[in-house]
């Protein structure tokens, strides 16, 4: 036995048996840790898309208050292809940069199975961990804002063309909510609707950023709660009609109180506002193509007893006019150059643009509709338009600088937002 152990020993011919199994069982063992390695990423993937794709549904529902956790959770259920673990479904999130921000999702979530070839070797299976944060990004402003819910809200058309020096935004959801049309030429950015967006490539900037069933825009000015002053009850004029024979200078009797125009006010000469608010109740404010009128620190309030009443405003495009409103952040209506009742009016305001028309502010009719018309150059410094539907028609150029404007922009909620997985 010891002679035949001894030749064994130095026998080499069956060595290679030896080094095939000790090899075969290595690549097997190899392949396996890879089959199941794989499976382990691709569980990862699809658990990032799921939790990805909850927070973003969370971020969206917080953004116009509905219930985000379960938007989250059913979004979840939807996409996931494998048993999962919500660990955390928190607002804001507990870490990372974006812990301080009210309007950010964190959502962690796991999963974990057996697999054939690792349970050999490990006593519990591996437990994958994913965590993804998103949140409503500002990504610029509007200065052009339609809050009617259906139809088209903005109408770009004619040869109009827009230099905005911001973006613009309609709330409503149809197909069509803002429509670009003719040869009218915007320069927008962002251009922004529930619904859709209609146009030709001939009808916007180059590499303007189209978004077509965005996010729900807030009020800018909700957060204000301004309402229709009820001081002075009484009428301070009835009918008032300036002359075009002499100048006319309005103000205030006592300051800090509005002056009430009932039946309301139509200029046909040279008018001057003192810093102060104007209430026009009914009828009409006219400035016709006669009309001179400045003033600085002035908000109009348009207002009546029922919606058929609500005063409106017309503007002819030959008028001389410059007015811009209260600059001051202690002022309630600072930035405020016309203010239409909440609950809206039956007619249309005309808003006709011309080479000596500088209205700057803001122009608020939530439940009324704006035209703005004109076939001359026109150029205004922070002007803001919110309304029901804007329509702008007419062969005219509109340029407005909305950079560095005088009122206090964090008074004003319009900042343009998309949802976006930040972590």
């Amino acid at each position: 036995m010891q002679a035949f152990l001894k030749r064994l020993r130095k026998n080499t011919k069956g060595n290679i048996l030896v080094m095939v199994g000790a090899g075969t069982a290595a690549l097997v063992g190899s392949a396996g840790i890879a089959v199941d390695a794989v499976q382990w990423y691709l569980w990862k993937r699809q658990m990032q898309q799921t939790v990805d794709s909850g927070s973003m549904s969370a971020a969206l529902a917080l953004w116009r208050d509905d219930d985000w956790e379960n938007s989250a959770q059913d979004t979840m259920a939807k996409a996931a292809n494998s048993k999962y673990v919500i660990e955390k479904l928190t607002n804001p999130p507990d870490s990372g940069a974006y812990a301080d921000d009210d309007l950010a999702i964190e959502i962690i979530a796991t999963t974990s199975a057996k697999l054939p070839f690792s349970s050999v070797f490990m006593a519990d299976p591996a437990v994958i961990r994913v965590r993804s944060v998103a949140t409503a990004i500002g990504d610029g402003e509007y200065c052009v804002v339609s809050l009617r819910q259906s139809g088209t809200g903005i109408n770009v058309s004619g040869t109009a063309n827009l230099d905005l020096g911001c973006g613009m935004v309609a709330n409503s959801q149809s197909a069509g909510a803002i429509t670009l049309s003719g040869s009218s030429y915007v320069i927008a950015d962002p251009i922004s609707a529930v619904g859709g967006v209609t146009y030709s490539d001939g009808n916007l900037a180059k590499g303007t950023s189209v978004r077509s069933y965005a996010p729900v825009a807030p009020d800018p000015m909700a957060d204000r709660e301004l309402e229709v002053p009820q001081e002075p009850s009484k009428c301070d004029y009835t009918n008032e009609k300036s002359s075009n024979k002499a100048v006319t200078n309005y103000k205030p009797s006592v300051s800090g109180v509005p002056v009430r125009f009932c039946g309301g006010l139509s200029i046909a000469g040279q008018a001057n506002f003192a810093p102060g608010v104007y209430i026009i109740d009914g009828g009409t404010f006219d400035l016709g193509n006669k009309a001179n009128v400045a003033g600085t620190g002035v908000t109009f309030v348009l207002t009546g007893k029922t919606p058929a009443t609500v005063a409106t405003m017309d503007v002819n495009a030959q008028a001389k006019v410059k007015l811009s409103p209260p600059d001051d952040a202690d002022n309630e209506w600072d930035g405020v150059l016309v203010f239409q009742d909440p609950m809206g009016s039956t007619k249309e305001s005309i808003l006709n643009g011309g080479s000596d028309i500088d209205m700057e502010g803001i122009i608020y009719m939530p439940k009324g509709d704006m035209r703005y018309n004109g076939n001359s150059e026109m150029g205004t410094d922070c002007l803001m338009l919110i309304g029901y539907t804007l329509n702008f028609m007419g062969t005219y150029d509109l340029v407005n600088d909305f950079s560095d404007c005088p009122f206090d922009a964090s008074r004003i909620n319009n900042k343009s937002r998309v949802i976006r997985v930040v972590e």
